[in-house]
């Protein structure tokens, strides 16, 4: 979180929606270890997939998401539609950023200003290196830190919370 992850774009390809629906989670992981595997192979710490047309997909758990010129980018299709992915759509609405879903070149991602991930574990994360190289200026950028902050800090907004009443055992 302090430094940013280090990823690799692999060449093994997500495997394709008519095959398996990423937009429902499931347990098809084959392609994802793969990848890994070509990544830590890289020195990289995570990896990225790319789908059937060769356009950036998703990592294992994870959702991607670039900056460019203050606009926040994920990928369109081959994805998990999570809910952390969806929070930040919800957060660059709340503090005027624009963010869509298109489709996100290899390119794009290596000459994006910033670039982060989304997961439920860890919430907003910077990614600051792909294929060994920085990307944007190598470290973590403003619009990715505000998000990452924005992500946190809203844990401790009641409005956006819902208590779950357990009863006594």
């Amino acid at each position: 979180m302090q430094r940013g992850l280090h990823a690799a774009i692999s060449d093994v390809v997500r495997i394709p929606p008519p095959s398996v629906d990423p937009t429902i989670k499931n347990y098809h992981w084959l392609d994802l270890i793969t990848g890994l595997y070509d990544a830590y192979n890289k020195g990289a710490e995570t990896v990225i997939l790319k789908d059937a047309n060769g356009t950036l997909a998703e990592g294992p758990g994870f959702n991607l998401f670039t900056v460019k010129n203050g606009c926040v980018t994920t990928p369109e299709h081959g994805v998990l539609l999570g809910i952390t992915r969806q929070t930040v759509f919800d957060l660059c609405a709340l503090h005027q950023i624009p963010c869509t879903a298109a489709a996100v070149s290899s390119e794009a991602l290596r000459t994006a200003d910033e670039a982060f991930i989304s997961s439920t574990a860890g919430g907003v994360m910077p990614l600051t290196r792909i294929n060994g190289d920085p990307i944007g200026t190598g470290n973590i950028g403003p619009i990715t830190q505000l998000l990452t902050e924005a992500y946190w800090n809203s844990h401790a907004d009641a409005s956006l919370r819902s208590v779950v009443s357990y009863p006594d055992p």
